[in-house]
This record gives structure tokens, sequence and C-alpha cells, in this order.
């Protein structure tokens, strides 16, 4: 039988159930009252915390656009925005065994998509919840509904499995406060970038501070308190922030897009939550044509003002909603005209060319170069067993023999050399999986480059 939690309630998980290795984690809600005609978006994400109560790497930051975290022992589900009309919003797969040693703390929340922009809280969400089923069985193990009196808050920290000597324990939260995704990324010590800087500190909603964390919780100090940080929220500046296109090629420009707010068309775009750290793949500046590929058409796709720092998403705004829609219809156009195995190849080339310029492709790179295709509707076009296999071939060239797989991963590319259209779609492509970890590299540019040149395109169009 399932075990019902109250707020602040611990239990020990893996000691009462003897043998537990691998669980699930179910977020759901209910959308309550009318929302002004916008439906909201929720998210979950998963902060896997070191003994410090931060997250010690960007890949333990899991969430939709870094679905797998802790050397793949964390793995989410991603984002249903329907709700819990069939069962679990959002699922979490954990299997307790692999999680890295340095990893103390798994805490899980629930976020509003441009909350304060569409004026939405969780006052209008009832009905939330998480539960723990047994990942072998599907048994129920354990629930906790956070209640409804939540009102003006736009993140959860809904709960939290921590390690207790050899066990896992878990804890129900269910603290709430204002700042978004944003102020929960910075809280646990990640870096936040392209936020206004007169933002002041999220704050903490009235109401008794969490108690998890202050007897038996981590091996370490007690966690930080929500949303307050010891740095400002929104001063925090990546050090290698970088606009990939020079100012006079700037597609913002070209296309005649502005702030909104300040009028300014030093403007950037990439998918919802781009702007934190090296966890996701975004920081993209708009191309000479449209968008990068496979951020058109994105349900997260989100714009920023480089001058005020202010954010937007195109549902907010009619001007850029139909900018939005022109571009996802190129993009569209131009996979659909030149669709074909010498386009399927050439980008896939690109891509391996670019992944591995460092000289090496790990797993979780090469997850994210496959799930780019997958989660776009633009390039799902793609057979993506055929993406899967072309990359692993391309990869292994590569590694095998760097000069004969460049020559030959060129020559692919190099078809499309009569085929501009096609052409400056597969270096956008290749733009935005140079961009998958937070940072262009100066190496990535450069084959970039190489490729512009096999492409007899000007390279100062996509990079600086």
């Amino acid at each position: 039988m399932a075990i019902n939690l109250s707020k602040g309630q611990k239990i020990d998980l893996t000691k009462t159930n003897p043998g537990l290795r691998k669980i699930i984690v179910g977020l759901g809600w209910s959308i309550g009252q009318s929302t002004g005609g916008q439906s909201l978006d929720l998210d979950a994400s998963v902060f896997l915390l070191g003994a410090s109560g931060k997250v010690e790497s960007e890949n333990d930051f899991v969430f939709y656009n870094n679905p797998n975290g802790g050397a793949n022992s964390v793995v989410y589900s991603g984002d249903n925005r329907r709700g819990g009309l069939d069962g679990d919003a959002e699922k979490i797969s954990i299997d307790l065994n692999n999680v890295p040693a340095h990893i103390a703390r798994i805490d899980f929340a629930i976020t509003i998509f441009d909350a304060e922009a569409r004026r939405q809280n969780f006052g209008q969400v009832s009905s939330a919840y998480v539960r723990i089923l047994n990942g072998d069985t599907g048994d129920v193990l354990l629930q906790y509904n956070l209640g409804e009196h939540f009102s003006v808050e736009t993140a959860i920290v809904v709960a939290e499995l921590y390690r207790h000597q050899t066990e896992w324990k878990f804890s129900a939260i269910g603290s709430g406060f204002k700042g978004g995704l944003g102020a929960l990324c910075h809280n646990f010590g990640l870096n936040v970038e392209g936020e206004n800087s007169a933002t002041p500190p999220p704050s903490p909603l009235p109401g008794p501070s969490p108690s998890y964390g202050s007897q038996g919780t981590s091996p370490s100090s007690a966690p930080p308190s929500y949303g307050s940080p010891g740095a400002p929220y929104g001063n925090a500046q990546p050090g290698n922030a970088q606009p990939p296109y020079s100012p006079g090629n700037n597609g913002a420009q070209q296309s005649g897009l502005r702030c909104p707010h300040c009028q300014s068309d030093r403007i950037t775009a990439g998918k919802k939550g781009f702007g934190f750290g090296k966890a996701i793949v975004g920081g993209i500046l708009l191309g000479p044509v449209g968008l990068l590929g496979g951020f058109i058409g994105s349900k997260k796709m989100e714009f920023a003002c480089i001058s005020c720092g202010r954010r937007w998403s195109p549902d907010s705004n009619q001007n850029y909603a139909r900018w939005f829609e022109e571009q996802r219809r190129k993009t569209k156009d131009v996979i659909s005209k030149y669709m074909g195995q010498d386009l399927l190849e050439a980008v896939v080339a690109g891509c391996a060319l670019v992944a591995m310029a460092d000289g090496h492709v790990d797993n979780a790179e090469r997850e994210k170069v496959i799930s780019y295709f997958s989660s776009s509707e633009e390039l799902r076009a793609f057979d993506i067993s055929q993406v899967n296999s072309r990359f692993s071939h391309h990869v292994q060239q590569l590694e095998r023999d760097h000069m004969i797989g460049r020559a030959e991963a060129l020559r692919a590319v190099g078809k499309l050399g009569q085929k501009p259209e096609a052409a400056r779609l597969l270096v956008r492509i290749c733009c935005a999986i140079g961009y998958a970890d937070g940072e262009f590299s100066a190496v990535e540019k450069r084959v970039v480059a190489d490729i512009c040149q096999e492409l007899h395109l000007n390279s100062s169009e996509f990079i600086a």
C-alpha cells in the first residue's frame, strides 16, 4: 500500500523497500482557474546536488533540453504540456545504484514557463503531486499531494531524495517561491546569462523555511535556503558569452525584428532556458535567413534582447508570432525541396565534423546530437535511424584516421555546394551543434569555416 506524506515528512525509501534499485518519480497536476486565454506550460526539472548543495556539473541539471544526467542514472521522459489528464504529467527514471557517489541529493522542481509575461502562477494549478513508483513492478510506493495553498508562486521545489549512510531517503518539501527556472538554477549554483541586471534576487514566499537537510539529510552542511543565493540573481555572467555573428551580419537586423521593449535590433534566440550555463543547446543568434535549424517550430522557443536583457516568447508578441511561423514555413520548404540522401548525408557529416572538433565524442554528446534531430519538428523529417547510423559511421571514420575521415565527411558536405539554400541550413545546424555545450569554441568555429569553404559560402555570415 502506498504511503501518503504531508509537507515536511521524511521516509526511508530504500530501507523500507529492500532491494529497491530502479524508481520512477511521477509528477502531475491539473489546470485550475482561467489563465486569460493562454495555456500554462509546466515543466519538471531535476537538480543533482553535491555535498555543498550545489550542482557540480552542468550535466547534473536535468530538464527538457538535457534529459539525461548523473552518468545516465537519471532520465527525464520529456515535456508533456497536457498536464495530468492521462496519469503522470512528467516522469523521471532513476537507477539508484548507479547514481554517482558525488551526488548527495536529488531535488525535483516544477516551474511555469514565461510565467511573468503571461501573468501566470501556481494559484492557477491544482492537485499537484509527486509520487514514487517501483521501476520494476510499477507499484506506487509513496505519494505527496502538495495541496491548494499556492498563489503567486512561479516555481515549486516539490521533493528530494537524499543519501543517509548507505540508504536513500525521501523528503516532502513543497516550497514555493518567485523567480521560475532561472531562480532555481541560480540558487543551485548554475550560471545565469542574459538576465536584466536590474532584476531583484528571487525571494521565497512567506512561510516556514524548508526543514529538509536539517537532520541526517546530506553528509555535509544544510542546503541553501531557496531564493537566497549568495549573489544577486541576474548578475552572473558567463565568461564565454559571445555572439556567433559579426554585427554586420546579425540576422535580426536583416529581418527587421526589434525588441518590443527597447527597440534594439540586438536580438538572440534559442530554446526556452538557453541562457542557463552549458546545460542546454542555445544562445543562437538569428541567422541571415530564419532561425538556426531545429529551433524553428519549437514550443520552447524564446527571444532575448542583448541590450536590455528582456526575454519573450513568440506567442506573447503578435509580430514575432507571425514572423516565427514564416520562418518555420521557410525551413520546412527548404527541407522538403532538397530532402533526399544527399541532404541527410551532408547534414549528418557536418554535425559529425563539429562534434569531433576536439577529437572525441562521448555518449552524452552523441545523445544530444540525435535528440536535436528527433525533437525538432522540422528535422524530424529525416529518418532518425539513418541519422544515428551515418553519424556513428562518420565519427568512427574520424576516430580511426582523422584526415581520411575528414576528407570523406567534407565530400558529403560538398554535395550541397550548388544548393545555397540547403547549404546555409546545413551551416546553421552545424552552428547549433557547436553550441550544444553552451560554448561555440574556437576549434568548432574553424570546422564550421572549413564547411563554409567547401560550400562556397562566406563564413562571416555565420561566425564572427
